[in-house]
């Protein structure tokens, strides 16, 4: 009985060792890999963008409470002659200034929470612009651009079809 437990384990090392392999699946995601942190940033963002060319910034930041200083301290909103400004090129933000990009969603979603959409015909909060965005086209589009020209469109008042 042993013998043949070792003759028929080495025919199937003997036969493993001669198949193919396959490839060793890459590490981390594809390179046209959107994440849904990344799009739901992208359309607070535009979203705050629009509400401060639409309303007072000031009365808007102030909304914020607590964790505009987190939009303050990473750049995202800067203060200028006029008040307050988004700043939308992401590689201008200071993410240094917090332990991780979540901190950074956790205060853009006080700034929806707490601010409203009123340029596209009914009010609503700006987390209700963001989520209604998210359940439409979450997972519908390939990459950052197309979300980037759906969310532009969107935030103008469009369909959000690019």
């Amino acid at each position: 009985m042993l013998p043949l437990l070792a003759t028929a384990l080495s025919a199937a090392l003997t036969l493993s060792a001669c198949s193919t392999t396959e490839p060793e699946p890459e590490e981390g995601p594809p390179s046209d890999y959107v994440s849904f942190f990344w799009v739901e940033r992208e359309i607070r963002v535009r979203t705050l963008d629009r509400m401060f060319t639409e309303g007072d910034p000031r009365e808007i930041v102030a909304s914020i409470t607590d964790k505009k200083d987190r939009l303050l301290d990473t750049r995202i909103i800067q203060e200028d002659e006029g008040g307050y400004v988004v700043e939308l090129d992401k590689d201008k933000w200071n993410t240094e200034a917090v332990h991780n990009l979540g901190q950074i969603d956790g205060a853009l979603g006080d700034a929806m929470e707490f601010n409203e959409v009123t340029w596209c015909g009914e009010t609503v909060t700006g987390e209700k612009f963001v989520e209604d965005y998210m359940d439409e086209f979450w997972e519908n589009l390939d990459t950052s651009e197309e979300y980037t020209a759906s969310i532009a469109d969107y935030v103008d008042c469009g369909d959000g079809r690019p």
